[in-house]
């Protein structure tokens, strides 16, 4: 049961970690390139704390699943550094995601996001919105199957 635990509270901690800097990176940028706050900028601010979600769910998964495993094994301080790396990757997913749908959204819009954004354009920031969060619901899992491959799960004979 104190395993059990011990997943569960580190999972919390790093959750509200990882969501809160998320944030208030996300706002900072939008402070940063975007001077007053609209209804547009609030779609694609919205979208990408979703969608950091979607990736923290799903590395979530895995983490707990390593945590496990690892803790079952006496090895809690590589059932932590697990976790932490695990989180920190996705954290780093997630920012990198969300800049490159910057990239994205301009090579098929012929207009500027940002000024577009500043302009209140509804249409950009859905554009964005979609294509930030269906590229987290397909990437996702598959990044975590990748994070499953480093924990050390014993090999089956077959």
């Amino acid at each position: 049961m104190l395993n059990e635990w011990m997943d569960l509270g580190t999972l919390t901690i790093l959750s509200i970690f990882y969501l809160f800097t998320f944030a208030r990176v996300q706002s900072n940028f939008f402070d940063k390139y975007l001077e007053e706050k609209n209804a547009a900028i609030l779609i694609v601010f919205g979208s990408s704390l979703i969608a950091a979600g979607i990736n923290l769910n799903h590395i979530s998964d895995t983490s707990s699943d390593a945590m496990r495993f690892l803790i079952s094994q006496n090895e809690w301080a590589k059932a932590l550094g697990f976790a932490l790396l695990f989180f920190a990757g996705m954290w780093i997913f997630s920012y990198v995601l969300f800049r490159i749908t910057f990239f994205i959204t301009g090579f098929l819009t012929p207009e500027s996001e940002l000024n577009e954004l500043r302009k209140n354009n509804i249409e950009i920031a859905l554009v964005h919105a979609i294509i930030i969060l269906v590229l987290s619901f397909v990437l996702a899992p598959a990044i975590t199957r990748v994070a499953s491959h480093f924990v050390p799960y014993p090999t089956l004979p077959f």
